[in-house]
């Protein structure tokens, strides 16, 4: 299993799909896959679902207010967001599609196993912070918005909170 240290996106709207490349300008083997709208609309509400259990200033927050809270934390995590833009458009480096996607989570940080078209044994996996995570649903979100996939302007605006991933 490939560990993913730097994870680059590319929306495609000739394929209709997310290009994640994973390791694409460091030392680390690469590995891509495909995103389609089906995976990434579940990932969106499950990691969204994720984010609002995990994080302690929402879950102690009153219901009514979680939706806004949970956007401010993932606008503030944005903020810290590194995102060098690529110099060129980056190819596709024979991608697999992603099948599913297993999420663990123990101490603030998150365990992504990605697992390829067959679904039975995992291919990489990536370890991220909270504020990671948000990052990458950002851009999973960008995306998403990008492709014109019918999602909210706001991440976090009526979303149902414990979506499960399946």
């Amino acid at each position: 299993m490939q560990n993913i240290a730097a994870i680059t996106f590319h929306y495609d709207a000739i394929e209709d799909r997310i290009l994640l490349i994973g390791n694409l300008n460091n030392t680390h083997p690469r590995c891509d896959f495909w995103l389609t709208r089906s995976i990434t609309l579940k990932l969106l509400n499950a990691l969204g679902g994720l984010v609002r259990q995990t994080s302690q200033q929402i879950a102690a927050a009153p219901a009514e207010y979680q939706s806004g809270l949970a956007q401010f934390e993932h606008e503030q995590a944005q903020q810290n967001m590194q995102v060098t833009p690529e110099k060129e458009q980056p190819v596709a480096d024979a991608p697999q599609l992603l099948h599913k996607m297993d999420i663990s989570h123990q101490e603030q940080r998150y365990q992504l196993i990605m697992y390829g078209a067959d679904g039975s044994k995992p291919i990489a996996a990536a370890v991220l912070s909270h504020d990671e995570l948000h990052q990458i649903l950002s851009l999973l979100h960008r995306g998403a918005v990008e492709l014109n996939w019918g999602v909210d302007v706001h991440l976090f605006d009526n979303q149902v909170p414990d979506t499960p991933l399946q």
